[in-house]
């Protein structure tokens, strides 16, 4: 069971069945806590939200600081998900945050989807995952810039998103905010005009 194999892997990783919220303390007033992921909103700090739908989906939740023997050696981005509840081919999502100001979004970016794509090969490449069973999802976040979303406007072009598709088989989106819609899908939430 693929379940299974990443808590073999990752003696770290969490079951959860609630929202989850994602931050990153590195920067911020020299704290020493880093990634966090909590099941609660953060009062001291924005974050990103993974958000239960309609439908309630068990998924994993692994923080790759928790992880520094998986880590060494290669960018890493802060997280990733992944749906534990059965069914054909459950979802993947990857995680990576930046705190920047506004003018600086786009500037991350590649090094983002980089990071995100670091830690998918080397699920790969230690047998820990087959990328073809699952739904590959990229998201990059900026949770100080909510009103900039979805940052993938600031450089995904057409072309350059099927291209995410065809090298990866993943789908890049740019989100503070992303739903679990059901086991097999993750969707953006609804953006005002």
């Amino acid at each position: 069971m693929k379940t299974q194999q990443m808590f073999r892997k990752f003696r770290h990783a969490r079951m959860l069945e609630d929202d989850c919220f994602v931050a990153d303390y590195t920067e911020y007033s020299n704290s020493r806590a880093g990634v966090v992921l909590a099941e609660e909103p953060f009062r001291d700090i924005e974050a990103f939200q993974l958000k239960q739908g309609r439908h309630r989906v068990r998924y994993v939740a692994v923080n790759l600081e928790q992880h520094p023997a998986f880590i060494r050696g290669i960018e890493n981005c802060e997280c990733f998900f992944a749906s534990a509840t059965p069914c054909e081919r459950p979802w993947m999502l990857f995680l990576e945050l930046k705190y920047c100001k506004a003018r600086n979004i786009g500037s991350h970016t590649t090094k983002a989807i980089s990071q995100m794509a670091s830690v998918l090969r080397k699920l790969i490449e230690e047998e820990v995952i087959d990328a073809e069973d699952y739904r590959i999802y990229f998201n990059y976040a900026s949770p100080a810039n909510r009103r900039r979303q979805p940052f993938t406007h600031f450089v995904q072009t057409p072309a350059s998103s099927l291209d995410l598709i065809e090298q990866y088989n993943a789908y890049f989106l740019g989100f503070n905010q992303l739903i679990i819609a059901s086991p097999q899908f993750i969707r953006s939430p609804k953006m005002r005009l």
